[in-house]
């Protein structure tokens, strides 16, 4: 029974970090980085850490760590 439930945990949990990496920004600053541009001190620069993309990349990184106990926990189980 265990193992069902943590199967369709990490069935829930892939779902979300798929959407989670779909809906976030790109990386890539354009050709503006390439002529030497830089925005270091603008409002967005010094406001990133409360950025929504960096609010999903934490979810995806605990997503990620809380997929692998489940799968960790799911061997464990099954011995």
């Amino acid at each position: 029974m265990a193992l069902y439930i943590l199967g369709s945990a990490i069935i829930v949990m892939a779902v979300a970090i798929i959407v989670c990496v779909s809906i976030q920004q790109g990386q890539s600053q354009g050709l503006g980085a390439m002529a030497g541009g830089s925005d270091s001190d603008s409002y967005y620069s010094k406001n990133k850490s409360r950025d929504r993309d960096a609010v999903l990349s934490k979810i995806t990184i605990v997503l990620s760590v809380l997929i692998a106990l489940c799968v960790i926990a799911m061997n464990i189980i099954a011995v």
